[in-house]
This record gives C-alpha cells, structure tokens and sequence, in this order.
C-alpha cells in the first residue's frame, strides 16, 4: 500500500523522471536515504515498472493516429494467443486493449500519415482470424497523459 510520501515521489517522478534523489529529497523535506529506499522499494515491488523518455510523435513522423476495432470471429485461446503475439511484434502499435463488447480488440496506431495506416490495414487484414470492425482517426490531442494518479 502506498503511503503519502510514495505518492508524493511517484508523483514528482511521472512529471519528471530526470530528477535527481537529492532534487526528490529537497522537493519532499526529506534525506536522500529514504528516499533513495523508497524508490529502490516502489521498483522492486513493480510499481515502477521503468523510465522511458516520452518522444513527440509528430516530430518523429509518427503525427498520425488512429483508433483500429478488431473482432476475431473464431474466439478461441490459440487465436487470442496467437493474435496478440502478433500485434505485439507491430511497431506502429503502440497500444492493445483486449476488450468485452461489440469488438474484441482496441489498437491505438501511430503512423506518418492515412497512406501508411491504409498499409498497416493490409498487414492486418492478412490475419486470418481477425477482421477489422472500424477505425477512427484521430484529428487532435485534447488531452494525453502518462501520469497515473497516486
């Protein structure tokens, strides 16, 4: 169970993951030992489960997304294995949601621009056991975040 202080470091590190432990202990009234332990603990324990650099899509020619609906009409565990082995070795895949519901797949697609997305459609549709339900493209971020609310 987290307390205030794991709150308080997840929450400095999500904004930003550069900062030093001695920045984390100033900003939190605290020694770096603990803090240090803390984090060591809170990664241990897989509630960090990384650090990544967060890139802007658009400056690396990657402007364009698109929410992909797959259903897999043979709902079997091999097809789910299958798939999702699949779709994970998809670069402009960037998320997969397995869903309940009118489509059984939820993929959020970065890619340059409609044509690359309609080559993406065609890697795709050589899946047997999936078919494309409907896709939604993206025209502007209102909002997006990575920060998980502690």
């Amino acid at each position: 169970m987290l307390d205030k202080t794991d709150s308080q470091i997840l929450n400095l590190l999500q904004h930003n993951a550069k900062l030093t432990i001695k920045e984390l202990a100033e900003a939190l009234h605290l020694t770096t030992s603990p803090v240090f332990e803390r984090i060591k603990r809170l990664e241990k324990e897989g509630v960090i489960s990384g650090y990544v650099a967060l890139v802007n899509a658009e400056k690396a020619g990657r402007g364009q997304i698109v929410f992909c609906n797959v259903s897999m009409p043979i709902y079997t565990t091999e097809n789910i294995d299958t798939f999702e082995h699949l779709v994970k070795e998809m670069p402009q895949v960037l998320e997969c949601y397995h869903l309940a519901g009118m489509v059984d797949y939820q993929l959020k697609v970065y890619v340059k621009d409609i044509k690359e997305y309609d080559n993406f459609l065609k890697q795709l549709a050589e899946i047997q056991i999936v078919k494309v339900h409907s896709s939604t493209v993206v025209l502007h971020d209102v909002k997006y975040s990575t920060v998980i609310p502690t």
